[in-house]
């Protein structure tokens, strides 16, 4: 019975069997592959990072440039020296049918864990921020006991070598190993890490109905959490943006393990108050409340991160500004500022003050000249 009616469902598909077995036959690659273990020290000899080298193992031009930063090397490092599994390397034997074809081994997919092997090995990278190793912290290669350093370079990793790959399979591969899921934000790590009464908090500001309403997003960003990340870079830069340096996620990261430790009842009151009271200024006075225009379908970090927390600075210099009935906005959606908000060094630290201070001078009706000069 069950044979008849699967047959039965085939007369009457809707779909050309026989054309989806050609298009899956016409493009199915007959992969042919190796499975290799080099030690770290082998490695290290056959690779060479510039671009116009004649190394074994080199980098493509369609990979990306050198972007982990110097803590997400150095995790990577403390993974090798602790045993941690670490993913496959995959490589391609360069079709033997092209030009280029020279018995050299391209990376298809870890080129930023090759570089970072190679620069610890050259005593290029300086470990910071470790975790696991806190007596490794500012080491490099060199600074590692003998017997560590011989027991490093025997660390084996696992290759996978294709063969015969052409440049349309390699970079197909490429593409797909690169974009096979959705990164989490740092938002939802965050939010799904950490625990307590400091998350709880940040989660019910994001949901409260009058901020949604004031920060509209695509239904995306929301659904991955951006809206709590607004609220905790609200509080993040308002009470430390003097001491932000370059990245924003040690920035927020740092904040947010900081304020746990005294985050209680009268904390909370005290920032939820900030909060309620920048929110309802803004409302009230800010034409476009944080849009750049009547019409804007969302709201961007930098213009939040300004408005907000260049408000909150000035309500806390002036008590009585809330009071006021009227004040002039209009500098808000025309220039300079338009230009601070599409700056594109949005996340050095001149810029970051210069944007926040900018918007605070402003409602308390001050000088800007001397911020206006940083962009």
């Amino acid at each position: 019975m069950e044979e008849n009616n699967l047959v039965q469902a085939d007369l009457f598909s809707r779909f050309d069997h026989a054309l989806i077995e050609e298009e899956i036959k016409k493009n199915q690659k007959d992969f042919d592959f190796d499975i290799r273990e080099y030690t770290v020290d082998f490695l290290v000899q056959q690779f060479d990072p510039n671009p116009n080298g004649d190394s074994d193992i080199f980098i493509p031009e369609y990979q990306r440039d050198d972007v982990w930063s110097d803590k997400q090397k150095s995790l990577f490092i403390e993974s090798l020296l602790i045993g941690l599994p670490i993913p496959y390397i995959f490589v391609a034997d360069v079709d033997e049918n092209e030009e280029e074809a020279d018995g050299r081994i391209e990376i298809i997919d870890g080129a930023q864990r090759t570089r970072t092997i190679y620069q610890f090995r050259k005593n290029k990278l300086k470990l910071c921020n470790m975790e696991r190793l806190p007596s490794l912290e500012g080491a490099k290669y060199s600074d590692l006991p003998i017997a560590r350093q011989r027991r490093f370079n025997r660390t084996t990793v696992r290759l996978i070598e294709l063969k015969n790959i052409n440049e349309d399979g390699r970079r197909l591969m490429f593409d797909r190993l690169n974009s096979g899921g959705s990164p989490l934000t740092e938002m939802e790590k965050r939010l799904g890490t950490e625990s307590g009464k400091l998350i709880e908090f940040l989660r019910r500001l994001a949901n409260d109905e009058r901020f949604i309403l004031l920060t509209p997003m695509a239904n995306k960003k929301e659904t991955r959490r951006e809206r709590a990340e607004y609220v905790l870079r609200f509080f993040a830069y308002r009470e430390n943006y003097l001491n932000f340096e370059k990245s924003v996620k040690d920035f927020l990261d740092e904040y947010l393990e900081s304020k746990s430790k005294v985050f209680n009842d009268a904390e909370e009151q005290r920032l939820e108050n900030l909060f309620y009271e920048m929110l309802s200024f803004v409302e009230t006075h800010f034409n476009c409340q944080f849009r750049k225009s009547p019409s804007a379908k969302n709201v961007s970090r930098i213009r939040f991160e300004a408005t907000a927390v260049g408000v909150s600075l000035a309500l806390s210099e002036k008590q009585n500004l809330k009071d006021t009935n009227k004040i002039d906005v209009n500098w808000a959606y025309e220039e300079p500022f338009l230009t601070m908000m599409r700056s594109d060094a949005s996340n050095s630290k001149p810029k970051v003050k210069a944007r926040i201070e900018y918007v605070r001078n402003k409602v308390l009706g001050l000088d800007t000249d001397e911020l206006i000069e940083y962009y």
